[in-house]
């Protein structure tokens, strides 16, 4: 970090903005990468299925039912 910053004081000022310039694009690049990627979670989190009571419900019995099963001995 100590030699960037050794770099950057040796340009000229013209050159330290174009390098100001263009860190600033990377940093809106991935800003707008990051809102894609949070936009894609956000759909598949809209697509999750609800259950409800009655469906629960049925799991739990099948469920119990699977636990009280013994497999056979060979």
């Amino acid at each position: 970090m100590d030699d960037l910053i050794l770099r950057f004081g040796m340009l000229e000022p013209l050159k330290r903005q174009e390098l100001l310039d263009f860190l600033d694009f990377l940093l809106s690049k991935q800003k707008k990468e990051r809102k894609h990627i949070f936009k894609n979670y956000k759909e598949k989190l809209l697509q999750v299925s609800t259950w409800s009571k009655e469906d629960i419900e049925n799991m739990e019995t099948e469920a119990n039912k699977l636990n009280q099963w013994k497999a056979p001995e060979w």
